[in-house]
């Protein structure tokens, strides 16, 4: 987590170097837009997510993404009829936590780039993902009965995972200011430790128009 936290680090600090640079510079970047994105949204199976990452896009058209992404979700696993342990406090039920996969990953996909409009665009994606996770086993158990405590039906055991897998991406994007958008997307990501899809809006920060009023 130190590694992939510490290599955010360093995406952000090269995105503002290099938007310094390109503001700075006298000659004409073959880059047409360069952002950050920072976004949230929800996944299958009951999950939610954010996500941070760098895409660029050039003149060609074609698109580059380096993306960090945190996902918690249910175990693909999860029997149909577990039930929370509950704690009863002042006859007021507080439910255990339910067992959650939090998965991190660090994907780089490449893409193309369709303009909608002056302050609008798409662009579709692919590409390899690292990710870490967990691997859950659970077992069927009889509810213990407390004075003010009903334990889960099932108990669990947990280990690390990790694994490569595949990932595919199309988001919609408005400019809304010359450095500011917002953007929504969808994505699947296909891994061996469990494949998520889903929905994320997100706010974009860099260079996103490059053509200024006369």
């Amino acid at each position: 987590m130190k590694k992939i936290t510490t290599c955010i680090l360093l995406l952000f600090s090269a995105t503002i170097s290099f938007c310094q640079q390109t503001n700075d510079g006298t000659k004409k970047s073959s880059i047409k837009k360069f952002y950050v994105q920072a976004g949230a949204g929800v996944t299958s199976s009951n999950g939610a997510s954010i996500d941070f990452g760098i895409q660029a896009i050039w003149k060609s058209k074609w698109t580059g993404t380096i993306s960090y992404q945190h996902i918690q979700i249910d175990p693909k696993n999860l029997p149909n009829n577990y039930e929370q342990g509950v704690t009863y406090v002042l006859f007021f039920p507080v439910y255990d936590e339910m067992p959650s996969n939090d998965m991190d990953i660090l994907s780089v996909t490449i893409g193309k780039y369709f303009s909608s409009g002056k302050k609008t665009w798409f662009t579709t994606e692919a590409g390899l993902s690292f990710v870490k996770g967990q691997q859950f086993k659970f077992i069927s158990q009889a509810v213990v009965t407390e004075l003010f405590y009903l334990s889960s039906n099932y108990s669990f055991k947990e280990e690390a995972k990790t694994g490569f897998g595949g990932v595919v991406k199309a988001d919609f994007n408005w400019a809304f200011l010359r450095y500011v958008g917002l953007g929504a997307g969808v994505y699947a990501n296909f891994n061996s430790v469990q494949s998520p899809v889903g929905f994320e809006l997100k706010l974009l920060v860099g260079r996103l128009n490059t053509k200024r009023k006369n």
